[in-house]
């Protein structure tokens, strides 16, 4: 057995140049587990099989199998949530516990004696916390185990596999649980050369193009589309034509090349016009070749079809500029909120240089609503007060929010963020005037 130990540390640590680090988070508590694994694997190579005694090369063994499953846990978190910090009393659990195991392991403090050390409170301890960590770094990937990359579909069930072996050899025969994490440990340094397929930005970025209601294509210099959004396909449907990537998007929409920004287009579907608003983006605006985005926005449509997709800026009520609650149903939120005693998020965005404020704004909302996303409010829908302005009603009533500057480069805007809570004696009326008279007041936002 000394010789499998020593071939099975040998490969793991010949997959050490074989993790990528495309994201560290990720890369290095991977990097910390297969170094733990190969040590592992040496100590018991060192020990023997048949070694059942405590002693310094146990509690070493031991150590290192915490470390391993500490960094599995670690790894699994990150690949699954994404950059995950764990506060100080986290980090403080396997040092607390490591040190305790360490030196139970070791018979000049007599925590344990010379029988077989496998039956001691220590090593019961040890097994108690590894399985832990173990367990819920598996159950943390099994939540991805339906994902639709297939590499994290494979990646799920290797590992699920793998622990599974892990806990057969440990309960029949122990010697052999050090191979079984190296299977675990080798998965775990695959994952790390897909991780852009763990990540669920892109998923997100997704959803969020295809709940906006505004109809996007991307397109090369000739007219023929690269890419689009559900919307897009929908309308492209309507016409007639599949989305598919090389399709002519002069012929199927009757838009002529070159596309113009800011242009006013009425598109004929199906017996009825549907007209939009265009803006156009350059993909890579230093590149003169460079893919085209296209973005109509609905204005008014005469089109009726059980397969259009519902566009919000089509909607009585809505801003068709920037898809959200347009300035009518932001005063009656305001009012709603007043009566019911709830705080109000104001959000002024202002132009560090000249900007065209539909375009900033559309921007900007799509920013807010994904942040609200993040924290769990995706329902709550954002109202534009007037040219420059959002505001969202807060469901906490007890959140505090701080006051704050803050610049958002790529865009070339500053956000100003203020809270606002009507006062006791203060009427709806005058809260509303208070909330949409502060700052800027310019109030040309549509709906």
């Amino acid at each position: 057995m000394t010789g499998v130990y020593v071939v099975t540390a040998v490969l793991v640590l010949l997959s050490v140049p074989l993790i990528r680090h495309h994201r560290s988070a990720v890369s290095v508590p991977v990097t910390i587990m297969v170094l733990s694994v190969a040590g592992w694997n040496l100590a018991r190579a060192v020990r023997g099989p048949e070694d059942t005694e405590p002693s310094l090369i146990v509690a070493v063994n031991v150590l290192l199998c915490q470390i391993c499953a500490a960094s599995f846990y670690v790894a699994a978190r990150r690949l699954v949530h994404g950059r995950w910090n764990p506060p100080v009393w986290v980090w403080l659990v396997p040092v607390t516990v490591g040190a305790a195991t360490f030196l139970g392991m070791l018979p000049r403090f007599g925590i344990t004696d010379t029988d077989p050390y496998y039956g001691s409170p220590v090593f019961v301890a040890h097994l108690a916390y590894t399985f832990a960590l173990l367990g819920a770094g598996v159950l943390t990937l099994s939540t991805r185990q339906h994902d639709s990359s297939r590499h994290v579909r494979r990646a799920v069930v290797a590992i699920q596999g793998g622990a599974v072996l892990v806990l057969t050899f440990q309960a029949l025969l122990p010697e052999l649980t050090s191979l079984a994490v190296a299977v675990v440990a080798l998965v775990m340094v695959w994952s790390t050369n897909y991780v852009k397929a763990w990540s669920r930005s892109a998923s997100r970025a997704d959803r969020l193009l295809d709940s906006i209601g505004v109809f996007i294509f991307v397109v090369d210099r000739q007219g023929m589309l690269q890419d689009w959004n559900g919307p897009a396909a929908s309308l492209l449907r309507l016409t007639g034509h599949t989305a598919a990537h090389g399709l002519d998007l002069n012929d199927a929409l009757g838009m002529p090349v070159p596309f113009v920004d800011e242009s006013s287009v009425t598109l004929r579907i199906q017996g009825g016009e549907l007209r939009t608003a265009v803006s156009v983006h350059a993909v890579d605006p230093l590149s003169l070749d460079s893919d085209r985005v296209l973005m109509f926005r609905p204005v008014r449509s005469s089109v009726e079809s059980s397969s259009f997709p519902t566009v919000s800026g089509a909607l009585k009520g809505h801003d068709p500029a920037t898809q959200t609650l347009g300035r009518k149903a932001a005063l009656e939120q305001l009012r709603t909120a007043a009566v019911e005693g709830k705080q109000v998020l104001r959000v002024d965005v202002v132009p560090r240089t000249a900007r065209r404020a539909d375009e900033a704004m559309f921007l900007m909302a799509r920013r807010m609503e994904a942040r609200s996303e993040e924290f769990g409010y995706s329902n709550m829908p954002w109202a534009r007060l007037d040219t420059w302005t959002l505001i969202l009603v807060l469901v906490d009533p007890t959140y505090e929010g701080v006051p704050s500057r803050v610049p958002i480069d790529d865009v070339g805007v500053e956000l100003v963020v203020s809270y606002l809570r009507p006062a006791a004696a203060e009427s709806p009326e005058a809260f509303v005037q208070r909330v949409s008279a502060q700052h800027y007041d310019r109030d040309s936002a549509q709906g």
